[in-house]
């Protein structure tokens, strides 16, 4: 079942505007009836002109692009009259109707809007072509330039004006989203802005943020990264900083420092590893609805067949009579899984086993996770191999351009991995994965303002009540129904 959100898509998103029909037909009968003659209508009411007009509708029928309204005029006693009156209202004014409605409905938001200017996003997730060319030629003639990490730090010197001004959600705004709260660990080495953007995408005041700054990184990237986390209680940097290098234990090594320092935080559900250059697909709420769907599941890509066998035959044969699976270091886990990971024996002897193959970090999660006489909280009791209907890889959607993650790439390809650009946009609005990967702070940059505008209209419509999230597809994946 498609998670595809429609504002007004189905028949009982009507009830929202038949409270608009009723109200806004009651106040036009009143001025017209005191003002203006109806015919017929204004005959009957005429004794009321002068005091306040009450209609009560006992029956709404829609029928032929038009609503006929069913009830009696009130006086000022409420009592009913004894005739009956029809009211139509035909398709235009229900639109008006509606579009009022949603913009009334979208002013309680309360962290402002997020509006990109030059270029409709809409249209460029619609696949437009006209404005992708106009989006294009803008773009040509734009040189994109990062804020200065030195602004950073003195804009975090009043930590209240900057969450402000930078758009921060600083409400649960849910008590859904507060009773479930999630962790994430954020490895990054440059582009600030672009981090700080991802960080203020998924901030909650009830989640938890590990942020890993490689020790190869600028020492203004290092500042900046210090004074924001620093403006937040539930934000912080990691405790120790690694050289990342990949293909080495030391890619791995970054996302265990940071299971470790946010273990402490004793209520986050769930934790997921990202870096700078992502970004969500989804709202906060639905990552929740999501979550709740998978009951403790973890997602983590896997396969033998596929497998870069030779990658492991320097370490010899895995401790525990574990097969050795090949995956991504991309998860999405129980805190249940992050306790086997910090404190089993057997997950120590496979770490140190790990350590002596090549790339161990799409080999160690996903051997934990797809060994289940192990036992690991969540993991997966069936075969280790992607499977596009029954157990897809919905942590990340990346497009390497060759099977089974293979799309057409309107961006521009980096060492196989598509970077967007604006002509993907059409291909991520409706993806089933939670995050996105990769964009470039300096290539197509649009592509990244209109994801950011998506994810907030969609946050501030949730609020709204305006749209409803069905997870019950995430309900039914092979991960959730064959979990330990």
């Amino acid at each position: 079942m498609s998670s595809k959100l429609s504002v007004f898509g189905k028949l009982a998103s009507f009830k929202y505007i038949l409270i608009s029909v009723i109200i806004v037909t009651v106040v036009t009968l009143f001025i017209l009836t005191t003002y203006g003659p109806m015919g017929a209508v204004s005959h009957q009411m005429a004794s009321l002109r002068r005091s306040r007009v009450k209609f009560k509708a006992y029956e709404v029928l829609y029928r032929n692009d038009t609503f006929r309204l069913f009830g009696r005029y009130l006086d000022k006693d409420t009592k009913a009259s004894s005739d009956v009156f029809e009211i139509e209202i035909d398709q235009s004014t229900v639109e008006k109707l509606k579009l009022q409605f949603v913009l009334e409905k979208r002013k309680s938001y309360p962290f402002g809007e997020i509006k990109v200017e030059k270029v409709n996003c809409r249209a460029l997730f619609d696949g437009n072509q006209e404005e992708q060319n106009k989006t294009r030629e803008i773009m040509a003639g734009y040189n994109k330039t990062s804020r200065s990490p030195d602004l950073y730090v003195e804009d975090t010197l009043n930590c209240k004006s900057f969450k402000q001004k930078r758009g921060y959600v600083t409400s649960s705004l849910t008590p859904e989203e507060e009773n479930f709260p999630i962790a994430f660990s954020i490895l990054m080495f440059k582009d600030v802005e672009q981090t700080e953007r991802l960080l203020r995408a998924i901030y909650r005041p009830q989640n938890v943020y590990c942020i890993h700054v490689d020790s190869k990184a600028h020492s203004d990237v290092r500042k900046s990264m210090t004074s924001i986390s620093a403006c937040f209680d539930n934000v912080f940097l990691a405790s120790r900083s690694v050289d990342v290098q990949w293909g080495t234990y030391t890619v791995l090594e970054p996302e265990l420092v940071c299971m470790k320092d946010l273990w402490r935080y004793k209520k986050w559900r769930y934790f997921i590893n990202l870096t700078g250059q992502e970004f969500p697909l989804k709202t906060n709420r639905q990552l929740v609805e999501i979550l709740k769907a998978y009951n403790g599941a973890n997602d983590l890509e896997s396969t033998i067949k596929n497998a870069n066998k030779n990658r492991w035959e320097k370490a010899g044969k895995p401790p525990h009579n574990i097969t050795a699976v090949k995956g991504s270091v991309h998860i999405t886990v129980s805190r249940g899984f992050v306790d086997y990971v910090l404190h089993n024996e057997t997950a120590a002897d496979l770490l140190e086993w790990a350590k002596k193959v090549d790339v161990p970090d799409e080999t160690y999660f996903t051997s934990l996770n797809h060994n289940p006489h192990l036992g690991v909280p969540g993991s997966y009791k069936g075969e280790p191999e992607h499977d596009p209907k029954a157990k897809p890889f919905l942590t990340r959607f990346k497009n390497w351009g060759s099977p089974p993650y293979n799309w057409p790439c309107a961006g521009q390809r980096v060492r196989l991995i598509c970077i967007f650009g604006i002509g993907d946009l059409p291909l991520l609005e409706d993806r089933k994965e939670l995050f996105a990967n990769k964009f470039y702070w300096d290539y197509e940059p649009y592509a990244l303002d209109c994801m950011e505008e998506l994810n907030h209209n969609r946050t501030r419509d949730e609020y709204a009540g305006l749209t409803h999230f069905d997870a019950s597809y995430y309900k039914h994946l092979a991960i959730v129904t064959n979990k330990v």
